[in-house]
């Protein structure tokens, strides 16, 4: 769920990766 959450949030605005691992985590 959290990676799916990411990659949504990403190709969305585009965030840095770092902000993705904080999700993720």
């Amino acid at each position: 769920k959290s990676t799916t959450t990411g990659h949504l949030i990403y190709q969305c605005g585009g965030i840095d990766k770092r902000t993705i691992e904080k999700f993720e985590k």
